[in-house]
């Protein structure tokens, strides 16, 4: 079984030979940073390669290697802008538009957050503020996602019945 420094020397020695033609045919297709990428790929490859001691490796070996890499490459990105599309188009309408970005005092929502339990006004920042889906609050809270949603309509209610309530509003103005 051939060593690792055995292939490593190999593979420098061919690196060293067909790097720049390996290079130029990648850069027919790509940009020069994404041909790069292939050339280096190319030869990362063959480090992998157990029986690379008893191959015969010329240029149009690894040319063949780069242009598998490339179709490679084009055919992912193809699935993928397919992948966006048909996402775009089953999106309902309401997702398919930003939502308005509202500014708000930090001081003040900290002010209002502060009538919460602090679990509560975690998830209300996390989920409502800050934008984060569900299960990306639950696993920064370290709980179920049922919890997390719980805690953010015990959270929004409370907020509402203190501010929809008259006296509190008025107290509110008051303080303020």
């Amino acid at each position: 079984m051939p060593s690792q420094s055995q292939r490593a020397s190999i593979v420098l020695d061919l690196f060293e030979q067909y790097y720049h033609r390996v290079y130029c045919f990648s850069r027919r297709s790509l940009p020069a940073d994404a041909a790069e990428d292939i050339a280096q790929e190319v030869f990362t490859r063959l480090l992998k390669l157990e029986r690379l001691p008893d191959l015969t490796v010329n240029v149009s070996y690894l040319i063949k290697i780069a242009d598998n890499l490339i179709k490679r490459r084009y055919n992912k990105n193809q699935r993928f802008n397919r992948f966006l599309e048909s996402a775009e188009t089953m999106a309902p309408a309401s997702t398919r538009q930003p939502a308005p970005v509202i500014e708000v005092d930090r001081n003040e929502l900290d002010r209002h957050l502060s009538h919460l339990n602090p679990r509560e006004a975690d998830a209300v920042r996390l989920v409502v503020c800050e934008g984060l889906s569900y299960q990306e609050a639950a696993e920064s809270m370290g709980v179920p996602v049922s919890t997390v949603n719980n805690w953010k309509y015990r959270g929004l209610q409370k907020l509402k019945e203190k501010y929809d309530d008259p006296s509190d509003s008025r107290q509110h103005l008051a303080a303020s």
